[in-house]
């Protein structure tokens, strides 16, 4: 295990400088949608400043590849890095909502840098499946620790300087951006914006962000006071806090565990049994067992996100490439997601929505799983 370690070194460093930039974004998610008039944010803004950073990813993705290009890996991250504490700080300012979506489109642009790096540090090492388990596991804890001392914070002072805090807790990510060593550059290549039809895969992964990063994320606020009327907004706070928490603790557990029973079983297997445990649990949380169906969905979708690079890469001569194309149907699906569940935040059909679109994941599943196995046998 040492030696692991050792060998993953540089992985592990891309991987903390983006944890620590997570904290910021992984608060406003549980505070945002019961809280917004504590920053003077009205309800009908919450899906977009949720969601605007990842629309910006879908049209940059394309761009951050041809920026890895000429300038390396490493000083992308850095900058990326201090770019995230400076919007994370800013959350909280009460600058108005301009300057806050132009903080969300920032942070949404330095995430897809610092995501795709980290991958693709950890898709340098042999055991792939490893090395992205260990990964997922560092990137949760950030946003773990945001989630456990958010709702903490939230009890001593007021909502505006909670977000400088966790700005300040934050900034170790600019170290170990400054840690990284340089790999070997991708060939440049013309940047283009063509859209081609996604891969069975790639549908999929869209469709999972959509029903779990994106709708369900937003909507667990509104879950939870479904379910317990009688709470206060700081307890539904914190219970949300403490579901996201608790999808980040099974991610930090779960990840190295699932990137090993992939080497071991078979990653197209690992995946959609994943896959079909979260349709469950999206069941569950959509027709009245809401904590069964968090817990549930939760569990599974760390594996399945852990795995996501090195199944979207199989059979891939670019990496980087396959990685990046991957993420940007994954942040179409969640951007979209959180869109509709700002807006299901004032009406009664999320239980239709969370169905048909569980009913159309098992459905791609059982396509993917099929031409998984027609391609290993």
């Amino acid at each position: 295990m040492q030696k692991h370690i050792r060998e993953m070194k540089l992985p592990m460093y891309a991987s903390f400088s983006l944890t620590f930039a997570l904290m910021g974004d992984a608060f406003l998610y549980s505070f945002l949608p019961i809280n917004a008039s504590s920053i003077q944010v009205p309800i009908i803004w919450i899906g977009t400043i949720l969601s605007i950073n990842r629309f910006t990813r879908i049209l940059l993705n394309p761009l951050i590849l041809r920026v890895f290009a000429r300038l390396g890996f490493r000083l992308p991250v850095i900058v990326s890095a201090t770019i995230s504490v400076f919007a994370t700080a800013g959350y909280g300012a009460g600058f108005g909502i301009i300057t806050l979506l132009m903080l969300r489109i920032l942070w949404g642009i330095s995430y897809s840098v610092l995501r795709v790096g980290a991958i693709t540090y950890a898709m340098d090492y042999p055991k792939k499946g490893l090395a992205l388990g260990v990964s997922q596991s560092i990137v949760e804890s950030g946003p773990l620790l945001a989630l456990l001392t958010g709702p903490l914070l939230f009890e001593v002072i007021n909502p505006r300087s909670i977000f400088l805090v966790i700005a300040l807790l934050s900034t170790p990510g600019i170290y170990f951006a400054f840690k990284l060593k340089e790999r070997n550059r991708s060939p440049a290549r013309k940047f283009s914006f063509k859209v081609s039809f996604p891969s069975i895969f790639n549908r999929l992964a869209f469709l999972g962000a959509f029903a779990v990063e994106g709708m369900l994320v937003v909507l667990i606020g509104a879950l939870l006071l479904d379910a317990k009327p009688n709470w206060s907004p700081v307890e539904i706070t914190a219970a949300a806090a403490g579901f996201l928490s608790f999808r980040r603790i099974c991610s930090l557990l779960i990840s190295p565990f699932a990137g090993w029973s992939a080497d071991r079983y078979g990653l197209p297997n690992i995946y959609s049994a994943s896959i079909l445990l979260i349709c469950l649990g999206l069941l569950l949380a959509a027709n009245g067992w809401v904590v069964a169906g968090l817990i549930v969905v939760f569990t599974f979708y760390n594996i399945n996100s852990s795995l996501a690079a090195g199944a979207a890469s199989e059979r891939m001569s670019d990496v980087t490439q396959a990685v990046s194309n991957n993420a940007t149907f994954r942040d179409a699906g969640s951007a979209f997601g959180a869109l509709i569940g700002g807006f299901l935040l004032t009406n009664d059909h999320m239980s239709l929505i969370f169905t048909s679109n569980t009913l159309l994941l098992i459905f791609l599943t059982w396509v993917y799983h099929r031409e998984s196995k027609a391609f290993f046998a």
